[in-house]
């Protein structure tokens, strides 16, 4: 997903670890995790939907982003320059989560989620070529993307602080999305020529696997250190020890 949007969520997720909402409850850090992060985590994510201001977890349906930048791409067929500001992405509610794994001597966490449909709605600068053909516009923009699979894998250091060992996240961030269908539309390409704009876009549609191949990077990079940012939120406020049920 040109994003992969989701983010959020994972926090979320890490509700069912933390001292957090009802009706959250602690999971053994066993091989029962998976299955007991997984019962509870619908409850999670609707419990939190609008937020957790004392975490500062912000509303995520819809989520918003102020700004993702991609410069340029990975082959000479593909050279867009892309911005994208006022972001809103719809459908992260839907959220199934599908697998959740923690490994505690690797130190990291990977969740993966399930989304039916996940829609961003913003607007943009473009300028650049899509399959060699020059592609030009500024305006607004939707991308639709269909039965998404996003995968985060959050890694992590233990540190001192207050006398007790708390988690941080390290690099790398590690946040993928593969959906089975998309669809995108730039408005007002080539200063309004509907002819040429509906061409350009079917033509992207089309391709939207090239597409999110070369254009996908800055959106998962921005997506994935969010989430890294609130999950460092959460459990920035529990101890390690007492993370997971005894």
């Amino acid at each position: 997903m040109l994003a992969p949007l989701l983010f959020v969520f994972l926090s979320q997720v890490l509700l069912s670890s933390a001292k957090l909402p009802k009706p959250v409850k602690l999971c053994k850090n066993d091989d029962s995790f998976n299955d007991c992060v997984i019962k509870q985590s619908h409850d999670v994510i609707q419990a939190s939907i609008n937020g957790i201001p004392k975490y500062g977890i912000p509303a995520f349906d819809p989520l918003h982003i102020d700004k993702i930048e991609q410069f340029e791409g990975g082959s000479k067929s593909i050279t867009m320059n892309l911005t994208m500001e006022d972001i809103n992405v719809y459908g992260l509610g839907q959220a199934e989560l599908v697998h959740a794994e923690h490994n505690t001597p690797e130190k990291y966490l990977k969740l993966t989620f399930h989304f039916p449909h996940c829609k961003f709605i913003s607007k943009y600068d473009l300028v650049g070529k899509f399959l060699v053909i020059p592609v030009t516009g500024k305006g607004k923009a939707t991308m639709t993307l269909d039965d998404v699979t996003t995968d985060f894998i959050y890694h992590y250091k233990l540190i001192d602080k207050n006398g007790s060992k708390y988690v941080t996240s390290v690099p790398p961030v590690h946040f993928t999305t593969e959906p089975k269908n998309a669809s995108i539309n730039f408005e007002n390409l080539f200063n309004g020529n509907k002819a040429l704009g509906d061409a350009a876009n079917k033509m992207m549609t089309e391709n939207w696997r090239e597409f999110k191949r070369q254009m996908g990077k800055g959106f998962e990079e921005a997506i994935g250190g969010m989430a890294n940012i609130m999950l460092d939120r959460i459990v920035g406020h529990t101890p390690y020890s007492e993370l997971f049920l005894k």
